[in-house]
């Protein structure tokens, strides 16, 4: 018996096909404002570095127009709250910006169970593409651990290949470097995979960080945002958290190098024995 074969190419126009997730939903407080149509999302997880939500705290104290419109719970957020001056927060906020048309999410607590990222995806998704939001666009940091001291912090992207509205000719103008290649896990990946599949726009920025809070690749992508979005915030402070943090680790390198040399015994044969070949 034959058999015969047709294969048919079809272009997959993405479509509004995300639903609310089952154990998340967005909570806005402020009804007053309106959100105008085409906005973008920045999204700032507590990840390695911590620079996502260093990012988005300084756009929350330095754009001028920014307030807080609400916040995202879920039942799978960790038994933690947050408080800053003596004053209550809730771990997961939501702002906006009308002169800038952004939102700004922070998320300053990791959940403990990684597949909670999938369902609140899917609400923050929902909560943009509905007619009370339809954002266009969502974006998304993520650090890229390097061990040793860092040097430099050049920023990389990686977007989709969207025909109506293609970002890499203007990444490629900032001068940032495309990822040509790899993996990218935890929330940020959720929110990308989610986004493939509806209209939003998905961006990712990276930057290298220690495994510690790293403020100079915060201010690094900052600086990316500045151009991008005609805004102003100040990094001159990041980066010299980000000095003060690498005379940090270069004296506590120097120390622990010390302390070995110490440990070391005065003569070869002392406190262990030699072999000789």
């Amino acid at each position: 018996m034959k058999y015969s074969f047709s294969w048919c190419i079809y272009m997959v126009k993405k479509e509004y096909i995300c639903e609310k997730g089952k154990k998340s939903a967005v909570v806005i407080t402020d009804i007053t404002t309106e959100i105008t149509k085409g906005a973008t999302m920045m999204i700032g997880f507590a990840g390695v570095g911590l620079i996502g939500p260093i990012i988005a705290n300084n756009l929350i104290e330095q754009i001028e127009d920014i307030k807080e419109i609400g916040f995202i719970t879920s039942d799978l957020l960790p038994p933690i709250s947050i408080f800053y001056s003596g004053e209550l927060k809730h771990p997961f906020r939501l702002y906006y910006s009308e002169k800038h048309n952004i939102i700004v999410g922070v998320a300053e607590v990791p959940f403990q169970i990684t597949s909670a990222y999938n369902d609140l995806a899917k609400t923050i998704c929902n909560w943009l593409l509905s007619p009370d939001v339809e954002a266009t666009d969502i974006l998304v940091f993520q650090g890229v651990m390097k061990q040793g001291l860092i040097d430099e912090f050049p920023v990389y992207f990686a977007t989709e290949a969207n025909t109506e509205q293609d970002k890499s000719e203007i990444f490629k103008n900032l001068d940032l470097q495309k990822f040509e290649k790899g993996i990218i896990t935890g929330p940020e990946a959720s929110i990308i995979n989610e986004a493939l599949m509806n209209r939003l726009n998905a961006t990712a920025l990276f930057t290298p960080v220690y495994q510690i809070p790293t403020p100079e690749g915060a201010a690094a992508i900052i600086e990316i945002l500045n151009k991008l979005y005609n805004l102003n915030i100040d990094t001159s402070k990041l980066i010299e958290e980000g000095k003060d943090l690498k005379a940090k680790m270069m004296d506590l390198a120097q120390k622990a190098q010390e302390y070995q040399k110490q440990q070391l015994p005065e003569s070869p044969g002392e406190g262990y024995t030699q072999y000789y070949q």
